[in-house]
């Protein structure tokens, strides 16, 4: 008979006590979370009802911050036992991160982990008297459109980033589509306007369109031509017109005309081409302007190209028939989307002003990059090119007027107001010639000025007879010269003008013996030097209040 089997354990060295937490501590770190692992980005719930619904089941674990006992991860063997296992010491997570918490190599640091739970205790604050929900429920309510739930969930979460907005989207998309199968749906957000981008998911999809009462609509016909023609957008208020024999335009009808009159715009899709701009001579000199992004249409008769260059400077309009018979070229300008600009900031401003002053002799040219070929339309065909050409010239060397002074100025000049006065314009000039030095200049012979010496030493009079006349004199603007560019109210310095080679007269009255009188007379020698004020600057009044009129122009 054998011996029955005998076994012996091993004594190894004993595990050192821990430091573990109590049942009052576990509960307080449990609550203080939230009921929520504390692991950043997780938000895990870890205690909850059974499947069974016979009991609860949970997946929380209290760890500790600082090891509980020696040879755990960031041990500190000057903490008491008291500390070791007081709530400071630790931190609430999830069954799957506790184990990187608590395992020996954990690479987590104390501030690291402390910094976490600080994080989840202000989020649990957040939290207190808010709805909690699922992504699982999210996703339901934006398929059921419950823009209101996710409103909720996106203020729940701590990174909003998080939130599962494609699918919010995506479900939003469906359940449209889910009113009418035979299209698709596509919603792009710009600004603060939702596009929905309706398309036919089939071959052959038909609604009904019912128009009514359109002899109501002003140039309805001529649009609806437009429209048939040459592909352009034709526009009905929503009373003459109903949708018929689909959900999902019906749906969207009675939306739009719940928050005020709809508006049904149908036009052929616009297609985007390559376009430029610039000035042509007559002798074949050019300037490129710009190049920009047209779009166009087709009808039954024509083609039409609409498009705006220099940030909607200027506007294009062109037309060819499909025939090549005719064609049709119009230009317009406007300063007004420039508005609000500073006015040394417009956009390809130096190549705007070298093309203007080409004008006079030359003409815009529009180009449509078809390919590897061109299409040009020229402003010259239109009749009312000149006037056109002449007009925007104007404007534009205004502008250049302008910001030659604005670059003097201590602060920006914004285009606030568009006001253009010829009158200003001439009176600029002057200034900005001066701005590139002293003006020496020839004075027709004859009387300058005269005026009282306020104040003379006692036999002066006497001397400068005596001596004959002076060589040299100074004048000087009283007043500077204070105006409004556009909404920004400037002062500019004062002119001075220095003559040479002057005769002066000096004379009294007989009934005025005490106030002496002097004249000063050109003569064929004189010499003139006209510059602005060295210590005086171009300033921007902002808190003008009128009380410096401005001074005459003359």
């Amino acid at each position: 008979m054998s011996k029955p089997k005998t076994s012996a354990k091993k004594k190894g060295a004993a595990a050192p006590k821990r430091d573990n937490f109590n049942s009052l501590t576990w509960h307080k770190l449990r609550d203080s979370a939230g009921n929520v692992c504390s692991f950043p980005g997780c938000h895990v719930h870890t205690h909850g009802a059974s499947s069974d619904g016979e009991g609860t089941v949970g997946i929380g674990v209290a760890c500790h911050i600082k090891a509980a006992a020696p040879g755990g991860p960031r041990y500190d063997e000057r903490q008491t036992k008291d500390q070791r296992k007081h709530s400071d010491n630790g931190i609430w997570m999830c069954q799957t991160h506790s184990k990187l918490i608590d395992a020996d190599d954990s690479a987590f640091e104390v501030e690291t982990l402390r910094q976490w739970k600080r994080d989840a205790e202000a989020r649990s604050n957040s939290l207190l008297n808010q709805k909690s929900f699922t992504e699982k429920e999210v996703k339901v309510a934006a398929e059921q459109g419950s823009v209101d739930l996710l409103h909720r969930f996106v203020n729940r979460a701590n990174d909003p980033l998080e939130t599962p907005v494609a699918e919010i989207v995506k479900g939003y998309e469906s359940n449209l589509e889910n009113l009418d199968s035979r299209f698709t749906v596509e919603v792009n957000k710009s600004g603060n306007h939702y596009t929905h981008v309706i398309q036919a998911a089939q071959d052959k999809v038909s609604i009904d369109l019912v128009l009514q009462n359109l002899d109501k609509l002003d140039d309805f016909w001529a649009s609806q031509k437009a429209f048939v023609e040459e592909g352009r957008e034709l526009r009905i208020p929503g009373k003459h017109f109903e949708l018929k024999g689909s959900k999902l335009f019906d749906a969207i009808q009675q939306k739009a005309n719940g928050v005020g009159q709809g508006v049904l715009t149908i036009g052929g899709v616009k297609k985007p081409i390559a376009a430029n701009l610039y000035i042509r001579t007559d002798g074949g000199s050019e300037v490129f302007i710009e190049s920009f992004t047209c779009y166009y249409t087709s009808g039954t008769m024509r083609t039409v190209f609409e498009g705006s260059a220099l940030e909607g400077f200027i506007a294009i309009k062109a037309h060819c028939s499909h025939e090549g018979q005719d064609h049709q070229f119009d230009l317009s300008f406007n300063v007004e989307p420039w508005k609000g600009k500073n006015i040394l900031e417009l956009p390809r401003f130096a190549r705007l002003l070298k093309a203007a002053q080409l004008m006079d002799k030359g003409r815009l040219v529009f180009e449509l990059e078809v390919g590897s070929n061109a299409a040009a339309f020229d402003s010259k065909s239109s009749m009312s090119s000149d006037e056109f050409h002449a007009q925007l010239q104007w404007v534009i060397l205004y502008l250049d007027v302008a910001r030659k002074i604005a670059e003097q100025c201590d602060k920006p000049v914004l285009l606030h107001e568009l006001d253009f006065d010829y009158q200003l314009y001439k009176e600029l000039k002057k200034y900005v010639k001066l701005l590139a030095g002293p003006i020496h200049t020839q004075q027709t012979p004859g009387f300058v000025c005269s005026g009282v010496l306020n104040e003379y030493e006692p036999g002066a009079m006497e001397r400068a007879q005596s001596r004959g006349c002076s060589s040299q004199i100074k004048l000087a603007q009283e007043d500077s010269l204070v105006f409004g560019l556009f909404g920004t109210v400037i002062r500019a310095p004062r002119r001075e003008y220095i003559y040479t080679g002057v005769e002066t007269l000096y004379f009294s009255d007989i009934e005025e013996r005490g106030e002496p009188r002097v004249e000063i007379h050109a003569t064929p020698e004189t010499s003139v030097v006209v510059q602005l004020q060295p210590s005086e600057a171009w300033t921007v009044l902002d808190d003008w209040d009128g009380s410096e009129l401005p001074a005459v122009i003359d």
